[in-house]
């Protein structure tokens, strides 16, 4: 597996800490795509239902992008990796889970960070959409931690030909209780809010039958005893992160696979990377600046500008390619 040479992300005085990095990262103005491209549905087993949409490229690759908690396929980082793709010449997918973005009436149950059959099915869809290609995942926060766990054979056989995934969440409980300390907690509200919305949604036009009861003042660790564990099927809060951390199943993946995180991640702490026992086949790589998701750089870097992620993902897909060739 070819070993990426990258240059740092040298942060900006102003975006000098892992708060101001998630921040710029959220608030710098990105490119985004003219349209998203094709839509297609993914009929789920449970009955319920997820979208994607297809750019087509004419390289031998797919590259399937998953987004992170409340997040959906116009996600900044989801439409500027479309456009790295595109760059490329590889097909980009851009995935809708199940209950995000256009698909919330279409799923009873929401997605979760161990949700690795319903990427099972998204892949397993895509093999047959392009039987020709070799399909490359790529998962941000959340969609990291279920791309690692489904790489590492959690309740699926399915995997990517090769895998991208940033800042994920290796430990979910450690991960949750972290967004309730200090500044945090900003992230934390914005995630609930979001959230109680779309369970508010799905109510109102009877999609689920019970009104969960979420509080407004509720963080995420809250959330995730009242709605998402019974929701989707665990016992419980602490049995969702038992079962669904993928720390506990990296060592056994086999897939190409590049992991990215931030030493100064604000709610992931980079001591579960450092402790976690990543297999041979993973290129595992600390910055020490980006934040969650941000890497706000102070120079531009070649094409990509400031965004050194940007940077990043382009060398990790050309390496990803090299490898599979």
């Amino acid at each position: 597996m070819q070993r990426l040479a990258l240059n740092p992300c040298d942060a900006p005085v102003w975006a000098n800490s892992g708060h101001g990095q998630t921040i710029a990262g959220h608030f710098l103005k990105s490119p985004v795509l003219p349209t998203n491209g094709q839509k297609f549905k993914v009929d789920l087993p449970d009955g319920d239902r997820l979208f994607y949409y297809v750019r087509e490229g004419h390289s031998d690759y797919v590259v399937a992008l998953f987004h992170g908690l409340s997040g959906d396929v116009t996600s900044d980082y989801m439409q500027r990796t479309a456009l790295i793709c595109q760059e490329l010449g590889h097909t980009a997918v851009l995935v809708n889970h199940r209950g995000a973005g256009e698909g919330v009436l279409e799923a009873k149950r929401p997605y979760h960070s161990g949700s690795t059959e319903d990427m099972s099915v998204v892949l397993r869809q895509l093999r047959a959409q392009f039987p020709s290609k070799k399909v490359i995942a790529v998962g941000y926060s959340l969609s990291g931690n279920i791309l690692l766990s489904l790489l590492g054979g959690f309740r699926t056989d399915e995997r990517p030909d090769g895998a991208i995934t940033v800042n994920a969440p290796l430990l979910l409980g450690k991960g949750s209780l972290l967004l309730q300390k200090g500044l945090n907690r900003l992230y934390d509200i914005r995630f609930v809010l979001r959230l109680r919305r779309l369970i508010e949604e799905k109510y109102r036009h009877g999609i689920i039958s019970e009104r969960y009861n979420v509080p407004p003042w509720a963080t995420l660790y809250m959330f995730d005893e009242i709605y998402t564990a019974p929701a989707s099927g665990f016992r419980n809060r602490q049995d969702y992160y038992d079962q669904c951390s993928s720390i506990q199943y990296v060592h056994q993946i086999q897939t190409p696979t590049y992991v990215l995180t931030a030493a100064d991640d604000p709610f992931i702490d980079v001591q579960d990377y450092l402790g976690a026992s990543f297999s041979k086949h993973c290129q595992v790589h600390i910055e020490k600046r980006g934040g969650h998701m941000g890497y706000i750089a102070k120079n531009p870097i070649s094409q990509w500008g400031h965004r050194w992620l940007d940077y990043y993902l382009y060398e990790a897909l050309k390496a990803l390619t090299h490898t599979l060739t």
